[in-house]
């Protein structure tokens, strides 16, 4: 089976104009076919576009083709999708003795955050790069929405790369004000920056408390120490796949819902303009989320925290666990992706 064609960009292998300050170009690897989606999916901290596209594209699903019996891959089952890796800038790590490496945001290392805590300070170091990668990454969506409408583009990431991309799916607002939503997200053992902020917003109170200064405070989500308690308490602890459709945010009159209040939350991090809508676009754009049971990088509990922040705004978040570390499972969430995407583009197909 021939491997589709890749490139560092369709424009060449340089950086952008703006050199150190800008963005190094994405790794694409073009439709097998005449295009006509896209996924766009953000790397880990410390990879590249070109390591993480790569091995992304050659793991194999539990599908074969052909009389051979040839395992399929994404790229297999999706002949008209163009995937695009972007690269992260280089950016100094404050944690790091200030060493350059390729990151969306700076931050205190994630695993770090558990034992050392994040003062205010501290969580402060990711906003300068969640701004700046923001604005990149939203420069490849829009591009894409125009040629291919915004349901046939999906974002997503893995590790830092989804958690990156989640603030990118909050802030987003589309081009035109009948815009409509994106396909679907599609996130790989990640985490929510400032979960913690949102989920006091959700909770109806304001976003900073003085006396938290830990930004994943896991004992108020872990809940009851024994196993009944938490079974009785965890929404994750029912049904095969955690599908979840039934949970409605709670909302104000007005323009300010409380899901506008989130994303307003993170638009302003983002020195976006809020918005003035008591639906935001993000709603309707529908999630999955996967993680490792195993994961000691990212902790779970961290990806679990992400699914009920998002849940209680309202968005359709599809969970899945897996007998896992830090990574994607193979072929297991593979095939849940796959499921996922298909999924999300007959809907679109059969509402166009």
């Amino acid at each position: 089976m021939r491997s589709p064609a890749a490139s560092k960009s369709e424009t060449g292998n340089k950086t952008t104009k703006g050199s150190r300050a800008s963005h190094p170009d994405p790794f694409i690897v073009v439709a097998k076919r005449a295009q006509k989606q896209s996924l766009i999916l953000l790397h880990g901290h410390g990879s590249n576009g070109e390591k993480f596209g790569l091995e992304f594209l050659k793991s194999h699903t539990s599908m074969t083709c052909g009389h051979d019996g040839v395992p399929m891959t994404m790229a297999d089952h999706f002949p008209d999708m163009k995937f695009i890796f972007p690269t992260a800038k280089k950016r100094r790590a404050k944690w790091y003795n200030r060493a350059t490496i390729n990151q969306w945001f700076d931050s205190v290392p994630i695993d770090e955050q558990d034992g050392h805590g994040v003062t205010k300070e501290e969580e402060e170091w990711q906003l300068d790069g969640l701004r700046e990668t923001r604005a990149a990454i939203r420069a490849i969506i829009d591009g894409e929405v125009a040629n291919f409408g915004a349901c046939n583009v999906f974002i997503g990431g893995l590790s830092q790369g989804c958690a990156m991309s989640l603030h990118v799916l909050l802030s987003h607002e589309g081009i035109t004000d009948d815009a409509a939503p994106l396909g679907g997200f599609v996130g790989m053992s990640g985490w929510l920056p400032y979960a913690t902020a949102i989920e006091r917003i959700l909770q109806g109170q304001p976003p900073d408390d003085e006396n938290d200064e830990d930004d994943d405070d896991e004992d108020d989500v872990l809940g009851p120490s024994s196993d009944a308690e938490a079974d009785e308490h965890d929404p994750f602890a029912s049904g095969d796949d955690h599908d979840n459709h039934d949970i409605a945010p709670t909302t104000q009159t007005g323009n300010d819902s409380v899901p506008t209040r989130v994303c307003n939350f993170v638009r302003d991090n983002m020195d976006l303009p809020p918005l003035n809508t008591s639906d935001p676009l993000c709603l309707r754009t529908l999630v999955f989320l996967g993680h490792g049971k195993s994961d000691e990088k990212v902790k779970m509990i961290k990806g679990q925290k992400a699914v009920q922040c998002l849940r209680d705004m309202g968005v359709d978040v599809t969970w899945k666990d897996y007998d896992e570390g830090h990574w994607y499972k193979v072929p297991e969430e593979i095939d849940d992706i796959v499921e996922f995407l298909q999924t999300r583009l007959l809907d679109c197909s059969s509402s166009a």
